[in-house]
C-alpha cells in the first residue's frame, strides 16, 4: 500500500486523513490476514524475521530470508498468500498503536508489494494455457493494492489470466474491457470507500460490457454483509470467496491455489 494523501486533510467530523488511512489499513490488511487457510501453522520465526527485513535499508536481508524460507520447504504460493499478508497486517498495526512511524510502515509496506512481484514473476511463465480470463480492479484513488496482487497470484495458480487495474481510471477500464471476452470483473472494495463512486463505476463498467460480463465487488466492503454490499454498490456478486466468484462467472478452474 502507498499513503498518498495529505497528513493535515481532515474530514467534515474533523478526523485528520492520516488517522483515516490508518484505520482503512489496519482494517484492510486484518481482512486479508484472516482469510488465511495454510494447511500448517505459520512461523513465527520467518514472520519475524521478514518484517525485520522489509524494514531494513536494502533487498539482501530480504532475499537472504525467502532464501532461507525456500530452503526448508516453504512455498512461493505459501510466501505470497499467507506471509507477506501476515507481516502487512502487523506493520499496519504497529502504526495504529504508535509503535512504527507512520514512514517506516509506508516503506515497508511498498518493499512487501514489491517482493510479492517480484516473486510471483518466477512463479506464473508467460506461456501456458488459460481456460478463463478476469480483470482484477483498485479503483483509481484507492492505494491499498496487496489484496489485489495476492488474489492476482491465486488466480494465475488456477490457471486463469488476469489483466490487473491499479489505480486506473473508470474510462481506462471501460475502454479495456469494451468488445474484450472477460469472464469477470473483479473489483475490490475497501470498507470505507465512496460507495456513490463505486457505484457509479459498476454502471459504467456495465454499459461498456453490455451486461455481458460478471461485476463482483470484494474487500471490506462486506463487513456490511453480502446483500447490502451488492445492493450499495450495484454489483452482480459480492464475495471475498474465491471459488464462489469463479464459479459465479462460470470460469474454468485448472487447479486451487496453494
Amino acid at each position: 500500500m502507498t499513503f498518498m494523501r495529505s497528513t493535515n486533510d481532515t474530514d467534515q467530523s474533523g478526523t485528520s486523513a492520516e488517522a483515516r488511512v490508518g484505520a482503512l489499513a489496519s482494517k484492510a490488511l486484518s481482512v486479508l490476514a484472516a482469510r488465511r487457510t495454510a494447511v500448517r501453522q505459520l512461523s513465527e520465526e520467518h514472520i519475524c524475521a521478514l518484517e525485520h527485513a522489509v524494514c531494513g535499508p536494502g533487498p539482501e536481508q530480504r532475499d537472504a530470508v525467502i532464501e532461507g524460507m525456500r530452503a526448508e520447504g516453504i512455498g512461493i504460493a505459501e510466501i505470497c498468500d499467507h506471509y507477506i499478508p501476515e507481516v502487512a497486517r502487523r506493520l499496519g498495526d504497529q502504526w495504529c498503536n504508535d509503535t512504527l512511524s507512520f514512514a517506516d510502515v509506508t516503506i515497508g509496506s511498498a518493499r512487501l508489494q514489491s517482493l510479492l512481484r517480484d516473486i510471483a514473476e518466477d512463479e506464473h511463465p508467460s506461456h501456458g494455457r488459460r481456460d478463463s480470463e478476469v480483470v482484477v480492479m483498485v479503483l483509481a484513488g484507492e492505494h491499498h493494492t496487496l489484496g489485489a496482487m495476492v488474489l492476482t497470484g491465486q488466480l494465475r495458480r488456477m490457471g486463469v489470466s488476469v489483466r490487473l487495474a491499479l489505480g486506473t481510471s473508470t474510462p481506462e477500464v471501460c475502454k479495456i474491457v469494451e468488445g474484450a471476452a472477460f469472464d469477470a470483473i473483479l473489483i475490490s472494495v475497501a470498507a470505507r470507500e465512496d460507495l456513490d463512486m463505486v457505484r457509479e463505476t459498476v454502471a459504467l463498467l456495465r454499459q461498456s460490457t453490455r451486461g455481458g460480463v460478471p461485476l463482483i465487488v470484494g474487500g471490506g466492503v462486506l463487513d456490511m454483509g453480502f446483500d447490502m454490499a451488492k445492493a450499495a454498490t450495484g454489483a452482480d456478486y459480492a464475495t471475498n470467496d474465491l471459488r464462489s466468484a469463479l464459479k459465479f462467472s462460470g470460469c474454468e478452474i485448472q487447479a486451487g491455489p496453494s
